[in-house]
Protein backbone atom coordinates (compact mmCIF):
# COMPACT_ATOMS: atom_id res chain seq x y z
CA UNK A 1 0.00 0.00 0.00
CA UNK A 2 1.17 3.54 -0.70
CA UNK A 3 2.54 5.95 1.89
CA UNK A 4 -0.53 8.09 1.23
CA UNK A 5 -2.90 5.22 2.08
CA UNK A 6 -0.92 4.46 5.26
CA UNK A 7 -1.27 8.12 6.24
CA UNK A 8 -5.05 7.87 5.85
CA UNK A 9 -5.17 4.76 8.03
CA UNK A 10 -3.06 6.51 10.66
CA UNK A 11 -5.53 9.39 10.55
CA UNK A 12 -8.50 7.08 11.04
CA UNK A 13 -6.72 5.19 13.81
CA UNK A 14 -6.01 8.51 15.53
CA UNK A 15 -9.67 9.54 15.25
CA UNK A 16 -11.05 6.38 16.87
CA UNK A 17 -8.34 6.10 19.55
CA UNK A 18 -10.30 8.45 21.81
CA UNK A 19 -8.12 8.12 24.87
CA UNK A 20 -4.95 8.53 22.78
CA UNK A 21 -3.20 5.60 24.44
CA UNK A 22 -1.92 4.20 21.14
CA UNK A 23 -4.44 1.37 21.08
CA UNK A 24 -8.00 0.99 19.87
CA UNK A 25 -10.10 -0.71 22.51
CA UNK A 26 -13.70 -1.41 23.36
CA UNK A 27 -13.46 1.57 25.72
CA UNK A 28 -12.81 3.86 22.74
CA UNK A 29 -16.01 2.67 21.05
CA UNK A 30 -18.03 3.05 24.23
CA UNK A 31 -16.60 6.58 24.43
CA UNK A 32 -17.98 7.37 20.97
CA UNK A 33 -21.49 6.56 22.16
CA UNK A 34 -21.03 8.76 25.21
CA UNK A 35 -19.82 11.64 23.03
CA UNK A 36 -22.96 11.47 20.90
CA UNK A 37 -25.03 11.93 24.07
CA UNK A 38 -22.73 14.68 25.43
CA UNK A 39 -23.02 16.55 22.12
CA UNK A 40 -26.81 16.36 22.58
CA UNK A 41 -27.10 14.39 19.35
CA UNK A 42 -28.91 11.61 21.15
CA UNK A 43 -31.04 11.25 24.25
CA UNK A 44 -29.76 9.06 27.06
CA UNK A 45 -31.91 6.16 25.82
CA UNK A 46 -30.88 6.62 22.20
CA UNK A 47 -27.29 7.00 23.41
CA UNK A 48 -27.54 3.64 25.12
CA UNK A 49 -28.70 2.08 21.84
CA UNK A 50 -25.90 3.87 19.98
CA UNK A 51 -23.35 2.62 22.48
CA UNK A 52 -24.66 -0.92 22.00
CA UNK A 53 -24.33 -0.55 18.23
CA UNK A 54 -20.82 0.84 18.54
CA UNK A 55 -19.87 -2.06 20.78
CA UNK A 56 -21.27 -4.32 18.06
CA UNK A 57 -19.01 -2.54 15.52
CA UNK A 58 -16.08 -3.21 17.82
CA UNK A 59 -17.05 -6.86 18.21
CA UNK A 60 -17.91 -7.50 14.57
CA UNK A 61 -15.40 -5.38 12.68
CA UNK A 62 -12.56 -3.85 14.64
CA UNK A 63 -11.68 -6.43 17.28
CA UNK A 64 -11.39 -9.06 14.55
CA UNK A 65 -8.56 -7.10 12.93
CA UNK A 66 -6.20 -8.00 15.73
CA UNK A 67 -5.20 -11.26 17.30
CA UNK A 68 -8.38 -11.41 19.40
CA UNK A 69 -6.72 -9.30 22.07
CA UNK A 70 -8.56 -6.54 23.83
CA UNK A 71 -6.67 -3.83 21.98
CA UNK A 72 -5.19 -3.14 18.58
CA UNK A 73 -2.14 -0.96 18.11
CA UNK A 74 -1.63 1.20 15.05
CA UNK A 75 0.76 -1.19 13.31
CA UNK A 76 -1.61 -4.17 13.68
CA UNK A 77 -4.52 -2.04 12.55
CA UNK A 78 -2.76 -0.87 9.39
CA UNK A 79 -1.59 -4.39 8.54
CA UNK A 80 -5.09 -5.79 8.96
CA UNK A 81 -6.69 -3.00 6.93
CA UNK A 82 -4.13 -3.54 4.17
CA UNK A 83 -5.07 -7.21 3.94
CA UNK A 84 -8.75 -6.31 3.92
CA UNK A 85 -8.42 -3.62 1.23
CA UNK A 86 -6.57 -6.01 -1.08
CA UNK A 87 -9.46 -8.49 -0.88
CA UNK A 88 -12.41 -7.26 -3.01
CA UNK A 89 -14.79 -9.50 -1.07
CA UNK A 90 -14.11 -7.38 2.04
CA UNK A 91 -15.49 -4.11 0.63
CA UNK A 92 -18.88 -4.67 2.30
CA UNK A 93 -17.17 -5.35 5.63
CA UNK A 94 -15.25 -2.05 5.39
CA UNK A 95 -18.48 -0.18 4.74
CA UNK A 96 -20.28 -2.04 7.56
CA UNK A 97 -20.06 0.60 10.31
CA UNK A 98 -20.74 3.56 8.02
CA UNK A 99 -24.57 3.32 7.96
CA UNK A 100 -24.53 3.46 11.76
CA UNK A 101 -22.34 6.55 11.74
CA UNK A 102 -24.67 8.07 9.15
CA UNK A 103 -27.69 7.39 11.36
CA UNK A 104 -25.99 8.98 14.34
CA UNK A 105 -24.84 12.07 12.45
CA UNK A 106 -28.27 12.61 10.85
CA UNK A 107 -29.55 14.42 13.95
CA UNK A 108 -32.94 15.39 12.57
CA UNK A 109 -33.63 12.00 11.00
CA UNK A 110 -34.36 13.36 7.52
CA UNK A 111 -32.05 10.82 5.82
CA UNK A 112 -29.53 13.52 4.93
CA UNK A 113 -26.59 15.09 6.69
CA UNK A 114 -26.23 18.84 6.35
CA UNK A 115 -23.05 20.78 7.02
CA UNK A 116 -24.01 21.66 10.61
CA UNK A 117 -24.67 18.00 11.43
CA UNK A 118 -21.32 17.13 9.85
CA UNK A 119 -19.72 19.73 12.14
CA UNK A 120 -21.14 17.87 15.14
CA UNK A 121 -19.67 14.65 13.72
CA UNK A 122 -16.26 16.36 13.75
CA UNK A 123 -16.80 17.61 17.29
CA UNK A 124 -17.66 14.10 18.49
CA UNK A 125 -14.41 12.86 17.00
CA UNK A 126 -12.50 15.58 18.82
CA UNK A 127 -11.86 17.68 15.73
CA UNK A 128 -12.26 21.39 15.23
CA UNK A 129 -15.78 21.97 13.86
CA UNK A 130 -14.34 24.74 11.67
CA UNK A 131 -12.58 22.04 9.60
CA UNK A 132 -15.87 20.31 8.81
CA UNK A 133 -17.10 22.56 5.95
CA UNK A 134 -14.09 21.81 3.74
CA UNK A 135 -14.43 18.08 4.35
CA UNK A 136 -18.19 18.23 3.83
CA UNK A 137 -17.81 20.07 0.53
CA UNK A 138 -15.17 17.60 -0.64
CA UNK A 139 -17.45 14.60 -0.18
CA UNK A 140 -20.75 16.24 -1.26
CA UNK A 141 -20.35 14.82 -4.77
CA UNK A 142 -23.54 16.28 -6.22
CA UNK A 143 -22.98 19.68 -4.55
CA UNK A 144 -26.53 19.91 -3.20
CA UNK A 145 -25.46 20.87 0.32
CA UNK A 146 -26.59 17.52 1.73
CA UNK A 147 -25.00 14.11 2.12
CA UNK A 148 -27.25 11.20 1.33
CA UNK A 149 -26.60 7.86 2.97
CA UNK A 150 -25.15 6.62 -0.33
CA UNK A 151 -22.78 9.60 -0.63
CA UNK A 152 -21.67 9.13 2.97
CA UNK A 153 -21.06 5.40 2.63
CA UNK A 154 -19.35 5.76 -0.75
CA UNK A 155 -17.07 8.51 0.58
CA UNK A 156 -16.27 6.53 3.71
CA UNK A 157 -15.53 3.38 1.72
CA UNK A 158 -13.41 5.32 -0.78
CA UNK A 159 -11.44 6.73 2.14
CA UNK A 160 -10.38 3.20 3.08
CA UNK A 161 -9.81 1.88 -0.43
CA UNK A 162 -8.49 4.70 -2.61
CA UNK A 163 -4.79 5.34 -3.02
CA UNK A 164 -5.42 8.45 -5.14
CA UNK A 165 -4.00 11.45 -3.27
CA UNK A 166 -6.23 13.75 -5.33
CA UNK A 167 -9.40 11.92 -4.25
CA UNK A 168 -11.51 14.31 -2.14
CA UNK A 169 -12.65 11.49 0.14
CA UNK A 170 -9.24 11.65 1.81
CA UNK A 171 -10.87 14.34 3.97
CA UNK A 172 -13.70 12.11 5.20
CA UNK A 173 -12.24 11.90 8.73
CA UNK A 174 -10.83 15.42 8.57
CA UNK A 175 -7.38 16.62 7.59
CA UNK A 176 -4.79 13.87 7.42
CA UNK A 177 -2.30 13.61 10.26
Amino acid sequence: MSDFWVRKMKTYFNRIDFDKDGNITLKDFEGMGERFVEAEKLSADAGKVMKEKLVAIWNQYISTLGDKSESINEEKFIQAMSVMVKDPSQKERMAGPLPLFFQAVDANGDDFIDSSEFGIFFKIFGLDENMAPASFQAIDTNNDGLLSKDEFITAGTDFFTSEDAACPTKLFWGPLV
